[in-house]
């Protein structure tokens, strides 16, 4: 089988993006506590005030947790479906490796500017493990 070690890597890439959605979930479950009066006041403001958004009265609180559940589905997501297609044939998951190179080329960008070193390693990680099953992988048509 001479795309066995695409199929590994790309297993081993659905997996980490499992692991990066199970992580990122672990954020949600727990209550932010201020480390000093200025947290507090902050962590106040953001769930206390709410504006008009479009006629939805929201809090920041509820866009910064509504952004961050949609991108833990997202990572779960793209997992399950990459763990429901690695065992098709190698063009297929060839093209599902491109898929997941562009969204987390993408998410690391966002990251590089916006979060710190743990999101970024968890990226760059999984991007890593991506490129390296698409280069590994055969194309469609190849023997």
């Amino acid at each position: 089988m001479t795309d066995k070690w695409g199929r590994r890597l790309f297993k081993a890439g659905a997996v980490a993006l499992l692991i990066l959605g199970l992580v990122h979930s672990l954020s949600l479950i727990r209550e932010q506590v201020p480390a000093n009066e200025t947290e507090k006041q902050l962590l106040g403001l953001m769930s206390g005030y709410r504006f008009n958004l479009m006629g939805s009265i929201r809090t920041m609180n509820d866009l910064v947790r509504g952004f961050s559940v949609s991108f833990m589905l997202a990572a779960l997501g793209f997992a399950l479906f990459d763990l429901l297609l690695f065992r098709e044939r190698a063009g297929l998951l060839k093209r599902a490796a491109l898929a997941n190179i562009i969204w987390l080329a993408a998410m690391t960008a966002v990251a590089l500017r916006y979060f710190f070193i743990i999101p970024i390693s968890f990226f760059t990680a999984t991007l890593l493990i991506f490129v390296l099953a698409w280069l590994k992988l055969p194309s469609e048509g190849t023997t």
